[in-house]
C-alpha cells in the first residue's frame, strides 16, 4: 500500500471507528499524565534556573572559573537585603540588628555580613585592636566609621550612611532553584518579620533572589497564559469557522498534544529552564495551526461529497499529512538549530521544543480526525458559508491580493523590497547585550532594588581578577604594589562600584600600624604585620588569597550596565594587566559570572548565524522536495528573509538588545515563517498538477489555502501577543517579536511570494509537482 493510500485508509478509519479510537486515545493520555504526575510527586517539578545554565557550560573560560571557585568558593550566592532611610535612629538600628540575628539563625545560611558585625582594625600602643564599631559606638558614629573603611564602604554602607546592606551568604551547595528556594524563602520570612520604623525602606536583591523570583514568575506565567491563550483561541476559531463544535476540535486536539508533550518531558527526567518553560504555550500556539489547516481542508473536501465523511477525511489526510509534516519539521528544525549553541539553556530549549512539536504532529494527525468525526455533518459548513446573500469571509480581500500580485507584480516586489530594506537599515543599531535585569520591566521591586544598590552601594554582579604565580609570590611587596595599581585602575571605571584585594587589605593593616608608605616595604615587614593581625584575631586576606599565597583575587562588584560594557571593560583590563605585570610571569585574567554572561551572549550571536544557515538549508531541502524545481526553491526562500529584518527592527522599536531571553525569537521566526510558504507551495503544486496555468494556480491557491494561512497567522499573533502582557520582560519580548514575525511572514507569503512566482516563472513553465504522498 502506498503512503497516500495508507493515509486515506487512516482517515476513513478515524470516521468509521471513531468511538473505539477516541477511547484508546483518552486512555493513553490518562496513563501518560499519571506517569508524569508520579514523577513530579517523586522528584519534584523539573524546573531550574542556575546562573551557569544561561552562560557557556563548557570550554576553557568555564573550566578556569570552575577551578578558581574550587579554591575560593562561589561569589554569586549572596542574598542582599537593603535598608534605606534614617538608619542612625535607635529604632532603625534595632531593626537592623534584629534582622541580622534573624538571618544568622536561619537554616541554610553560611554567614551574614552587615554593619552589625563588620570589624575594623585600630592600632593602640603598637598593638592591633580589632573591634566592631556597632558594639561600642552610637549608630551614626558606627556607620560613619564603616563608611571610612575601604573594605566596607559601598559594600555594606553607603558613603552618606543612609543605605546599608545585609549580605546573607546562602549555602553555596544550594545551586538548583528547587533546593535554593526553600532556604531563601525561610530567610526572607524571618528577616521581613522584623518591623521597620517609618522612613526606612527594605528591598530584596542579589543573584539568588533574582534566580528564585524569575522561576516563580515563569511558573505563574504558565498558570495564567496557557488558559488565557486557549480561551482566546477557542473564541477566535469559533468566530472564524462560524461553528462552535467545529472550531473547538483543533483546540481540543492540541491541548491533548500538550499533555503528551509535557508528560514525555517529565517522564524522561528532562529539566525545564527559564526558556524551555515556554514550551507548553508554544505547543498550543504552533500546534493549533496544523489543526486549523486540517480542519479547513476537511471542510472543503466534505463540501465536494457531503454524504461521504469517511472519504472526505481520507482525502484530507492524504493532502495535508505531508505539508503538515514539513511545517512541523521546519519549525522543529528552527529549534534544533539551537543545539549548536554553547549555552545549556538554549540547547535544552531547542531539544524540548522540537520533541514537543514532534509529539504534537503525531497527536494532531491521529486524534483531530477522530474529534472531527464526532461533528455532525450539518455543523461543517463549506468554506466561507454564511447567511444567504452574505459574502464569504475574506474571499474578497484574497481575490484583490491575487489581482494586485498578478497585474502589478513589479510594484509589489519594489514595495516589499523597499519596506524590508528600510526595516533592516533601521535595525542596524541593534546589537548583542546581556543584563541581570533583562527579565524585569522598570518599576518592579527587584529592578528598583538593583538600581538602588548600584546608586548607593556597589551593584550586585560579582566579577574578579584572578592572579596566579609561584607560591608566596602574591604577598611580595613588589607584587602588592602591582596589584594595588591594577585595583586602582579598576576602581576608576564607572562600571565598578567596590573592590577588595590583598594589596588593599594589607595596605589598610599597614596604615593602622602607622607604617610608612601605602604598603610594607619588605617581605619581613609583610610577614610581621600579617602575624600581628592573626594574633589579634583578624583575617584580612579571607577570600582574596589562597593558603599557599600562589593565587590571589581582586574582587569587584559591578553595575548591571550590559554585556557590551562588560566586554569592553575586559578588553581594557587585559591591556592594562599586560602592561602592569609585564615580565613577571604572573597569569592575570578577569572572570566571574558577569563576564561569563557577556561572553555567552556574544557567542550566541555567532551560534545564531550558523543556526540560521542550518535552518535555511533545511527549508531549501523541503522546498525542493515539494516543488521539484531549483527555481521555485530559490523563489520560496526569498519571502522568508523578510521576517528577520522586521523582527530586528521591532527589537529597536521596543528598545531592546539581542539578549539571551529574546535571541531565540530569530530561530523561531525562521521556523514559523516557512509554515505558510509550505502550505502555499503544496496547494500551488496541486493546482498546477491539475493543469492550471501559473496565474490561475496562484488565484486558486490564495482562494484555497489563503484563508487558512490568514486564520492561522491571526491565531499565532493572538497567542504570541498575549505573552506581551507578561510581567517578565523576556516573555514579553518573545511574544511581541514572534507576533511581528508572523505578521511579516504572512505579508511575505500573501504578496511577495505570488509576485515572485508571477515574475520568476516563464509563462510556458511545466506544471509543478503536487508534492503529495
Amino acid at each position: 500500500m502506498s503512503p497516500g493510500a495508507a493515509l486515506e485508509a487512516l482517515g476513513r478509519a478515524c470516521v468509521q471507528q471513531r468511538g473505539p479510537l477516541l477511547a484508546l486515545w483518552l486512555a493513553v493520555t490518562a496513563v501518560l499524565a499519571g506517569l508524569a504526575g508520579a514523577a513530579v510527586a517523586e522528584r519534584g517539578l523539573p524546573l531550574d534556573f542556575t546562573p551557569q545554565s544561561l552562560f557557556m557550560d563548557g570550554g576553557p573560560e568555564i573550566e578556569r572559573l570552575t577551578a578558581i571557585e574550587a579554591v575560593f568558593g562561589r561569589d554569586d550566592n549572596d542574598l542582599v537585603i537593603l535598608l534605606h532611610g534614617d538608619l542612625a535612629s535607635p529604632a532603625a538600628a534595632a531593626a537592623l540588628a534584629a534582622m541580622h540575628a534573624a538571618a544568622a539563625g536561619a537554616p541554610g545560611v553560611e554567614r551574614v555580613d552587615s554593619p552589625v558585625n563588620a570589624p575594623v582594625v585600630d592600632a593602640a600602643d603598637g598593638a592591633l585592636l580589632v573591634r566592631v564599631p556597632w558594639d561600642d559606638a552610637p549608630p551614626a558614629a558606627a556607620l560613619a566609621r564603616l563608611a571610612a573603611e575601604p573594605v566596607w564602604r559601598r559594600l555594606l554602607v553607603s558613603p552618606d550612611g543612609d543605605t546599608a546592606a545585609l549580605r546573607i551568604r546562602i549555602d553555596r551547595r544550594l545551586e538548583r532553584v528547587a533546593d535554593l528556594e526553600p532556604a531563601l524563602r525561610e530567610v526572607l520570612a524571618r528577616v521581613e518579620a522584623v518591623p521597620l520604623p517609618g522612613g526606612v525602606e527594605r528591598h530584596r536583591t542579589g543573584v539568588p533572589w533574582v534566580r528564585v523570583e524569575v522561576v516563580g514568575l515563569m511558573r505563574d506565567n504558565q498558570l495564567v497564559f496557557l488558559p488565557v491563550v486557549a480561551s482566546l483561541f477557542a473564541v477566535t476559531i469559533v468566530l472564524l469557522f462560524r461553528r462552535v463544535r467545529l472550531g473547538l476540535m483543533p483546540l481540543f486536539a492540541v491541548l491533548v498534544a500538550d499533555v503528551w508533550a509535557l508528560s514525555a518531558i517529565v517522564a524522561l527526567g528532562l529539566t525545564m529552564n527559564v526558556l524551555s518553560v515556554l514550551v507548553p504555550v508554544l505547543v498550543v500556539v504552533i500546534g493549533v495551526a496544523d489543526g486549523i489547516h486540517i480542519t479547513a481542508r476537511y471542510r472543503e473536501e466534505l463540501a465536494l461529497t457531503p454524504a461521504d465523511a469517511p472519504g472526505a477525511m481520507g482525502r484530507t489526510l492524504r493532502a495535508m499529512a505531508l505539508p503538515c509534516f514539513f511545517t512541523t519539521f521546519t519549525t522543529a528544525a528552527g529549534f534544533l538549530s539551537l543545539l549548536v549553541a554553547d549555552t545549556a539553556a538554549m540547547r535544552t530549549f531547542g531539544q524540548q521544543a522540537s520533541l514537543a512539536l514532534g509529539i504534537c504532529y503525531v497527536v494532531i494527525l491521529g486524534l483531530l480526525p477522530v474529534f472531527l468525526a464526532f461533528v455532525p455533518l450539518g455543523a461543517v459548513p463549506a468554506r466561507g458559508e454564511a447567511r444567504p446573500g452574505a459574502r464569504p469571509l475574506g474571499e474578497g480581500a484574497l481575490a484583490a491580493i491575487a489581482r494586485l500580485c498578478l497585474e502589478r507584480p513589479w510594484a509589489v516586489l519594489a514595495g516589499t523590497v523597499a519596506l524590508t530594506g528600510a526595516a533592516a537599515l533601521y535595525a542596524r543599531a541593534v546589537g548583542p547585550n546581556s543584563r541581570l535585569l533583562e527579565m524585569y520591566p522598570p518599576g518592579t521591586p527587584t529592578h528598583t532594588a538593583v538600581h538602588l544598590a548600584q546608586a548607593e552601594l556597589s551593584g550586585v554582579i560579582p566579577v574578579f581578577a584572578h592572579l596566579e604565580g609561584p607560591p608566596g609570590s602574591q604577598v611580595a611587596p613588589e607584587q602588592l604594589a602591582r596589584v594595588a595599581a591594577l585595583e586602582a585602575w579598576m576602581r576608576a571605571s564607572p562600571l565598578v562600584g567596590w573592590t577588595s584585594s590583598p594589596a588593599a587589605r594589607i595596605g589598610a593593616l599597614h596604615q593602622s600600624l602607622g607604617g610608612d608608605g601605602p604598603l610594607p616595604g619588605t617581605p619581613e615587614l609583610v610577614a610581621q604585620e600579617l602575624l600581628l593581625a592573626e594574633i589579634a584575631g583578624d583575617a584580612p586576606l579571607d577570600g582574596v588569597l589562597d593558603p599557599s599565597q600562589a593565587q590571589a583575587r581582586v574582587l569587584a562588584l559591578v553595575a548591571d550596565a550590559g554585556g557590551r560594557e562588560v566586554l569592553a571593560f575586559r578588553r581594557d583590563f587585559d591591556a592594562e594587566a599586560a602592561r602592569i605585570f609585564a615580565g613577571t610571569g604572573q597569569r592575570v585574567v578577569l572572570t566571574g559570572d558577569g563576564i561569563m554572561a557577556a561572553l555567552g551572549v556574544d557567542k550566541l550571536i555567532r551560534d545564531l548565524l550558523w543556526g540560521l544557515l542550518l535552518v535555511f538549508g533545511i527549508c531549501a531541502g523541503v522546498f525542493a522536495w515539494i516543488t521539484r524545481s531549483a527555481r521555485l526553491t530559490l523563489i520560496a526562500l526569498v519571502p522568508n528573509l523578510v521576517p528577520l529584518a522586521f523582527t530586528l527592527a521591532a527589537l529597536r522599536v521596543i528598545g531592546a538588545d539581542l539578549q539571551t531571553s529574546n535571541i531565540v525569537s530569530f530561530t523561531v521566526a525562521v521556523g514559523l515563517a516557512v509554515d505558510d510558504t509550505i502550505h502555499f507551495l503544496s496547494r500551488y503544486g496541486e493546482e498546477r498538477a491539475r493543469g492550471h496555468g501559473i496565474d490561475d494556480a496562484i488565484r486558486r491557491t490564495l482562494a484555497g489555502s489563503g484563508h487558512a494561512m490568514v486564520l492561522t497567522s491571526v491565531l499565532l499573533v493572538v497567542g504570541f501577543g498575549v505573552l506581551g502582557w507578561s510581567d517578565l520582560t523576556s516573555t514579553r519580548h518573545f511574544g511581541i517579536l514572534s507576533a511581528v514575525t508572523m505578521v511579516a511572514a504572512l505579508l511575505g507569503d500573501l504578496f511577495l511570494l505570488p509576485a515572485l512566482l508571477r515574475l520568476g516563472l516563464p509563462r510556458g513553465a511545466a506544471p509543478a509537482s503536487a508534492g503529495r504522498p
